[in-house]
């Protein structure tokens, strides 16, 4: 077990109370920044915020610019030993959709209620990141020095699947290697649940996603005409139907191929998992999951099983009014989830293959952003025991170990630079921090645990162990 010291953690965790008020403006700032797929100049802004706050605490950001896409901002502190930690995240948000669906005026206005705070990129992924701008603030302002190398990158565009930090990783593969060097990458975020638990996040899931769409005819017709005309409505939602079934299995041939089977301590961890499925019930508001899984059966499907989701449907334009026609033009967006081992590269041609063979020839496809392949860490991995153990000494709370990130990011970006790289998740998240949904939030003082709790990990490596109990 790893034995902190208790003097010099309560120190920097003094500070980080002393300052909180000022951390939390830190996040206001900026969150007020609009950084969406939409708006150049909100994620300039962000950047600009990102770059100032880290000069601040005496860390030199570079500004990797990339023509035609987002800039990577990358820093490193230096510090003692021969370990170095990675903090990858990134600084684009998804739109906020419309501001009425929210409780709060201004998605782009943090305002707190009920302990909590609400506004688009609190917990995704803007507070995340400052949550470890913070914890080297603490530790720089009390120590004048970190105990391990802590790395930063940070993207612009993960939420639309990084085609930049893909291509900068292609073209640039000796410098993104020696950026990307280190013992091991802290994943973007993790979550804590109502008992004040950390979750510990191993690996990250994979995705892609596909715009299909149809056009039928020159122009709409009056719906009259719906016997005899071909409508691209109709032609789209037989399509989309015919990926899956009731049973929920995917039904394109060979979509399955290679997935990787659960190993024993897979399974063990599983079962160990404590998911709350009544809470996310009531959370989100709905009866029974698919199939009316439950148990450890819902939590294998979870974890260990793709998925496919039809993201949006437009045909008719009724969003400005309905109209009793035909359409003529139809689209949707589709995504798929991945699991280790699954191989993206074949999903367009499965995709072609399943429509034309169902008789559906004249959907077009249309990959949308990258391809992300899932990304696999042990359960085993030694950084676990690490960060299970650094949170039983500075908190004296068992960590929860979560099989995988569930959300698709760019992962094997960093796993083919570096192929034994562990990748885990933690951070102040938690389970109902409606991420990419109005309410977007993030519970306080789970913010004020994640501080603390990247100041005890940085601690942990100044004695440079190896540790081998399990958590």
């Amino acid at each position: 077990m790893i034995n902190l010291k208790p003097e010099r953690l309560k120190k920097a965790f003094d500070y980080v109370d002393e300052h909180f008020d000022e951390m939390l403006k830190d996040l206001d700032t900026v969150c007020s920044c609009p950084s969406t797929a939409s708006n150049p100049q909100g994620r300039e802004d962000t950047r600009r915020c990102i770059v100032s706050k880290m000069k601040s605490i005496g860390i030199e950001p570079v500004i990797h610019d990339i023509d035609g896409g987002n800039a990577l901002i990358t820093a490193d502190t230096g510090g003692d030993g021969d370990t170095a930690l990675l903090f990858y995240n990134h600084y684009d948000v998804v739109e906020p959709g419309k501001y009425e669906n929210w409780r709060i005026p201004d998605p782009f206005k943090i305002q707190a209620i009920d302990g909590k705070l609400y506004g688009r990129g609190i917990s995704d992924n803007k507070g995340p990141l400052y949550s470890r701008l913070h914890a080297v603030q603490a530790m720089m302002a009390t120590e004048g020095k970190l105990p391990v190398r802590v790395k930063f990158l940070a993207e612009g565009d993960e939420e639309i699947s990084s085609p930049s930090l893909h291509r900068f990783a292609r073209e640039n593969a000796a410098a993104f290697r020696e950026m990307s060097r280190a013992d091991v990458c802290i994943w973007e975020s993790g979550r804590n649940d109502d008992e004040g638990r950390m979750w510990l996040r191993l690996g990250v899931r994979g995705g892609m996603a596909f715009d299909l769409s149809v056009k039928t005819s020159g122009n709409d017709v009056h719906g009259r005409m719906g016997a005899v005309i071909p409508s691209a409505s109709w032609r789209l939602v037989w399509a989309l139907a015919s990926l899956k079934g009731p049973d929920e299995r995917i039904a394109i041939d060979g979509f399955y191929d290679g997935a990787e089977s659960p190993s024993d301590a897979d399974l063990e961890a599983l079962r160990n998992f404590p998911y709350d499925e009544e809470s996310l019930k009531k959370k989100v508001g709905f009866k029974d999951y698919v199939t009316g899984a439950s148990g450890e059966e819902l939590k294998r499907r979870i974890y260990m099983e793709p998925s496919i989701s039809i993201c949006g449907l437009e045909s008719g334009e009724v969003h400005n009014g309905v109209r009793g026609i035909v359409p003529h033009k139809a689209y949707a967006r589709v995504s798929f989830y991945l699991v280790p081992n699954q191989d993206p590269s074949k999903l367009e041609g499965l995709l072609r293959a399943h429509l034309d063979h169902h008789g559906f020839p004249d959907i077009e496809i249309k990959m949308s952003g990258c391809v992300n392949r899932a990304v696999r860490t042990p359960v085993d991995t030694p950084f676990r025991y690490r960060a299970c153990d650094v949170s039983e000494a500075a908190f004296g709370k068992p960590m929860v170990v979560e099989l995988t990130q569930l959300g698709a990011g760019p992962g094997d970006v960093f796993r083919d630079a570096w192929p034994k790289m562990p990748i885990a998740g933690v951070g102040p998240s938690y389970p109902g921090g409606a991420h990419h949904s109005p309410d977007e939030n993030m519970i306080i003082e789970d913010y004020r645990r994640a501080v603390k709790y990247l100041i005890a990990l940085f601690c942990s490596y100044e004695q440079n162990i190896k540790l081998k109990e399990v958590c």
